[in-house]
């Protein structure tokens, strides 16, 4: 059986035909055209499916930016003018005559490294993606977890300290505040200014708002200690938020993606030190932080799966 899976981005649409061990047999992009509104991205998102049509399609799986209830109507995607209160899953089930499964993007993604990817073979699992922000999203007992109405499990608005640094959501402290990239990019800025010498100023000659997580991670791997301290720091933070999400779940795994995760093991050291440091002893014997296993295609294929296998 083949599926196709969607992935709505701010910039552009991917989009591919799927097996069910989720292989990806064909694959597209084009543009989303977010500025002309939402007409125009629903036209796109038309153009790029059919662009991969094949007889024998038994169904249609949509990642896409926002709040999604479970009618598969979308809220609150602010990268997307006019992406609000809008029954997407209706829309493409009438124009194609398929069952469609629309999904937050980031619970999507949760969703295919669950059946494909680096939590394969858990029953409950933590994945998050940690890019510009933080999302994420849970498997818990073999199910995608949602809220009463809404997808929910907005992980990166979980405030880590009550009076922390303003969120861009408006709240205190969330964790977002501490770990999403440009905040990463902050803390090397300020420590440089304050007279820290760091190969980071070289690797941007000197320009420091050229500095970004990239840089940073060169600058570790060439024995930089200011980028050392940095990751081990984005760790703690990190490990903090994952200690309460562990009381909270008991997960067997934990999964991090997103562009921030290519940090390396020095990361994923710094996490798994917190968590054994912070979360109740009992819960993490067994416990695995792990890097995203699906890769290149990882919206594609995760798209795909919300049909593939039904999360709910």
């Amino acid at each position: 059986m083949e599926f196709i899976g969607l992935d709505l981005g701010g910039t552009f649409i991917k989009v591919g035909v799927v097996n069910e061990e989720g292989k990806v047999l064909r694959r597209a992009q084009i543009p989303t055209c977010a500025e002309g509104g939402r007409n125009k991205v629903l036209s796109q998102m038309e153009k790029a499916i059919r662009g991969v049509w094949k007889e024998g399609i038994e169904g249609i799986g949509i990642g896409t930016p926002g709040l999604v209830d479970r009618e598969g109507r979308v809220f609150l995607a602010p990268n997307i003018p006019g992406w609000d209160n809008l029954p997407l899953r209706a829309y493409f089930e009438k124009k194609f005559s398929l069952p469609v499964v629309v999904e937050n993007d980031v619970n999507t993604i949760t969703w295919g490294e669950y059946l494909f990817g680096a939590g394969k073979g858990t029953r409950t699992m933590i994945c998050i993606t940690l890019g510009t922000g933080l999302g994420g999203g849970v498997v818990w007992e073999g199910k995608l977890l949602r809220g009463t109405k809404y997808s929910a499990v907005e992980i990166g608005h979980i405030p880590i300290n009550f009076k922390g640094p303003r969120c861009k959501c408006g709240n205190i402290g969330c964790i977002e505040r501490y770990v999403g990239s440009r905040y990463i990019c902050a803390m090397a800025k300020r420590s440089i200014k304050r007279g820290r010498k760091s190969l980071i100023t070289e690797l941007v000659n000197g320009d420091l708002e050229k500095i970004t997580p990239k840089i940073i991670s060169d600058a570790y791997k060439r024995g930089d200690e200011l980028a050392r301290e940095i990751w081990v720091k984005v760790g703690e933070y990190l490990g903090v938020l994952f200690s309460g999400l562990v009381n909270l779940f008991n997960p067997e795994r934990i999964v991090i993606g997103g562009g921030v995760s290519q940090a390396g093991e020095i990361l994923f050291e710094s996490v798994r030190k917190t968590i054994k440091e912070r979360a109740f002893a009992v819960l993490t014997p067994g416990l695995e932080v792990v890097p995203a296993g699906l890769q290149q295609d990882s919206g594609i294929v995760s798209a795909a799966s919300l049909i593939i296998r039904s999360p709910f």
